[in-house]
């Protein structure tokens, strides 16, 4: 298996950003919040539609207590999901800190979250399902470090992360915790946001012709292009999972200020940490955490000697 390994000090950090992106279930800790006595008490909500049939949600209470904070679970809420004002049906806590239903979003519909608490205090958020943006592959001009592609349509922001694997993948396979996210990846598409950018990728993989991005590439959305012919680059190895993430309005704001957020913090020994204003997008109203949708494409690549070969 080729293994390339670009910075092995950020083990830390790709083990963060790779939970950001793949696991539904998001730390309610990632959220700043504004604490201003002892005795402040916050629900934190997060909830994330995906196109998938079970959807999922946790709920907390964060509470300050001897200048840190305990997360308390929320056992008793009556939490319903309605589609364009109609309502699709409630989430069942399943375990601990573990809400569902069983219900598939549809794409351009409007999603409302209702929470209501034991004490009668009430929780509310809204997000739109978006519709999977259209990539095509086009693996007959792939060669290491390239894979090549075609997108259709924009409509929405896109994420794009590259994901390693050691094991043959099948059609189906989907990442689990024994894969690794790819630290550094390049693209030439012309829509990329440049937040997260270091650099040139050249520096640290020959025969790259792109900047060097950080985990994780965000392809703004332009209604105006139509056909977008684009490459991405790293160091891939044999078995690959690349992931297209369409995000809704909210989970783009949400995700972004994540990363920047962690990016910022990753040196700790870095004085600038310590004027760090970065917040992360929160849209619970009464409370904090988030409610958002994403749609996910991803394309399975077990690779042979013949694209390793220049």
């Amino acid at each position: 298996m080729r293994k390339v390994e670009l910075f092995p000090q950020s083990k830390l950090l790709t083990v963060v950003l790779y939970f950001l992106f793949v696991i539904f279930t998001i730390s309610s800790c990632v959220t700043d919040i504004d604490y201003t006595n002892q005795s402040t008490s916050i629900p934190v909500v997060n909830c994330l539609l995906t196109n998938d049939t079970v959807q999922r949600l946790s709920i907390t209470r964060s509470v300050k207590m001897n200048d840190s904070y305990i997360f308390k679970e929320i056992k008793d809420a009556a939490i319903t999901l309605y589609q364009d004002e109609i309502e699709v049906g409630n989430f069942v806590r399943k375990g601990h800190d573990n809400w569902q239903i069983k219900y598939k979003p549809l794409p351009g519909k409007t999603y409302y979250l209702k929470v209501i608490l034991p004490d009668g205090e009430i929780l509310s958020a809204t997000t739109v399902m978006p519709a999977r943006t259209q990539i095509k592959q086009n693996k007959n001009i792939d060669k290491f470090p390239s894979k090549n592609f075609t997108q259709y349509s924009n409509n929405s922001p896109c994420w794009i992360t590259i994901i390693s694997s050691d094991s043959m993948l099948l059609p189906s396979s989907r990442p689990t915790t024994k894969d690794w996210v790819n630290p550094d990846i390049g693209t030439d598409h012309f829509l990329v946001d440049r937040f997260n950018e270091e650099g040139n990728l050249l520096d640290f993989l020959p025969a790259s012709t792109t900047p060097r991005f950080q985990y994780y590439l965000r392809i703004k959305s332009d209604t105006t292009s139509k056909t977008i012919p684009f490459k991405l680059q790293t160091g891939f190895g044999f078995h690959t999972f690349i992931c297209f993430r369409t995000a809704s309005t909210e989970y783009d704001k949400y995700l972004k200020t994540s990363i920047q957020k962690i990016l910022m913090r990753r040196d700790e020994d870095d004085p600038g940490t310590w004027f760090d204003e970065t917040k992360v997008y929160s849209n619970i109203n009464n409370g904090t955490g988030i409610f958002a949708a994403y749609t996910d494409q991803y394309f399975n690549y077990n690779d042979d000697d013949n694209y390793f070969e220049n």
